[in-house]
């Protein structure tokens, strides 16, 4: 059975990747944009059970508040795997994940880093078939995929983040 995710992220690289990476995998994709009022999709979709096998949010997207959207798919019984991406961070702290999770995400996943592309792409990609229960990753699909992308130059960073991977601001989340 083909798995349908749903992904809001900002236009820019992160989003892009993500994208690519999933459909890469054969994965049915749609990047929907951070403006919708994504609770009430959710509860119509969760009506006329089409709901997504996953939803990927990105964090910085703060007027979507992603954790409470978390909360809230609880709250409203809506059975639906939540994955958080810090568009950011190129580490996540454990207290950071902890909380995520306890708060309903099914994970919180790092940025994906020009010096780290293949590894992290792979590592994330891992993390989402494990959610949706894949037991197998095709590799070569995946490089043929990034290659695809022309990422062979540094990174140009999306207008959200910061000049560097190691300028992350802390987040606050509640």
């Amino acid at each position: 059975m083909e798995k349908f995710i749903v992904i809001v992220f900002p236009n820019g690289l992160q989003g892009q990747l993500w994208s690519t990476i999933l459909r890469s995998q054969n994965l049915s994709v749609i990047w929907e944009s951070p403006d919708v009022p994504l609770p009430g999709i959710l509860k119509d979709l969760h009506r006329k059970r089409l709901l997504p096998d996953l939803l990927i949010v990105d964090t910085r997207l703060h007027h979507l508040q992603p954790l409470h959207l978390c909360r809230w798919c609880r709250r409203h019984g809506i059975d639906l795997k939540i994955l958080l991406v810090n568009g950011i961070q190129p580490r996540i702290l454990t207290g950071e994940k902890q909380w995520a999770l306890a708060q309903g995400a099914v994970d919180l996943l790092p940025r994906i880093t020009q010096h780290s592309l293949l590894s992290g792409s792979t590592k994330n990609l891992h993390q989402v078939l494990d959610v949706l229960e894949v037991s197998s990753c095709d590799q070569p699909a995946l490089v043929r995929a990034l290659l695809s992308m022309g990422l062979s130059m540094p990174f140009q960073y999306d207008h959200q983040s910061t000049n560097s991977d190691l300028e992350a601001p802390s987040y606050r989340y509640g």
